[in-house]
């Protein structure tokens, strides 16, 4: 069986088989994961409070701007 195994594959293929193997099960791993919170990238700790109070702040002067127009 070694000789048969050795006979068939060259070293290169050997090391591709193996690399398809684990990129194919990380895929697949990936999919099956149980998602509870769904999926997030980034980082959420606060440090972007200050541009959502600037955008509050924004749409409450337009607001008033367009409320002294009418």
């Amino acid at each position: 069986m070694k000789k048969l195994m050795y006979e068939l594959y060259k070293r290169r293929e050997k090391i591709l088989i193996l690399l398809v193997g684990f990129f194919f099960g990380t895929v697949v791993g990936i999919f099956l994961a149980p998602v509870k919170n769904g999926i997030t990238i980034g980082s959420y700790n606060g440090n972007n409070s200050a541009k959502k109070d600037a955008e509050e702040e924004f749409h409450e002067d337009l607001a008033m701007e367009m409320g002294e127009l009418r």
